[in-house]
């Protein structure tokens, strides 16, 4: 296995190239993590109106009678809610990889 050498001054352009990107990289990534906020936002307004449309069911026709679309609702609620942990976990990522690259760390979760 051949080591290679590197001068100073290559290594150190590196590091200034790499660091003189860093406040653009992060930007992105806070601009991919508002936007998921922003998709899980319209997950949740979904879920809550789905959720709402049932609720108003029942307080006027009690809980025996069945919403003729409960069954529809109650898939398009739990999708939602899976689609919404699916984006917070993916927040999670780009906040640890932010993270990562602010304090040169590994994050672990």
């Amino acid at each position: 296995m051949a080591v290679i050498i590197e001068d100073a001054a290559t290594v150190l352009e590196g590091f200034i190239h790499d660091v003189a990107n860093l406040p653009a990289e992060i930007a992105h990534l806070l601009e991919e993590i508002q936007a998921k906020d922003q998709m899980i936002q319209e997950c949740r307004n979904l879920i809550n109106s789905r959720d709402t449309a049932l609720q108003k069911h029942i307080r006027a026709n009690g809980a025996i009678t069945k919403h003729p679309k409960e069954e529809q609702y109650a898939k398009v609620i739990l999708a939602n809610y899976d689609k919404a942990q699916e984006l917070q976990d993916q927040k999670v990522t780009l906040s640890q990889k932010a993270a990562f690259l602010v304090s040169g760390k590994r994050i672990y979760k």
